[in-house]
């Protein structure tokens, strides 16, 4: 049981290309719509999104545990995202109930997602 550490990469860079390109439709459908404020509901639906076609890419790229290979992947998009707000990462925010939910959900996502790549 070896989990391919390149494949759960290219499963992170492809949800963070999914969440960039997500973020830049929702961006113009804001700046088009006269009064328009997406909720968090969206905004963590386009991230949930981005996860599972990571998990999906990353299910993919690996021979067997798609659901590993996936569901690592969403935990590594968490923990990246998590360092890419400017506050510093550290154990107590990580262990915090919300923190501790995006992971779970983010897991749960890339994992789904990787059980769907391996399957094809």
């Amino acid at each position: 049981m070896r989990v391919r550490l390149l494949s759960v990469l290219q499963g992170v860079g492809l949800a963070f290309a999914a969440a960039v390109v997500g973020a830049l439709v929702l961006g113009l459908v804001a700046a088009w719509a006269p009064v328009w404020d997406p909720s968090d509901g969206l905004l963590k639906a386009i991230n949930v999104a981005a996860v599972a076609a990571g998990g999906v890419y990353a299910g993919r790229k690996a021979p067997r545990l798609g659901w590993l290979h996936g569901g690592a992947a969403g935990l590594l998009y968490v923990v990246l995202a998590t360092s890419m707000t400017g506050q510093p990462v550290s154990l107590a925010r990580l262990a915090t109930a919300a923190w501790l939910k995006d992971a779970a959900l983010a897991f749960g996502a890339g994992a789904a997602g990787g059980m769907a790549g391996v399957a094809r």
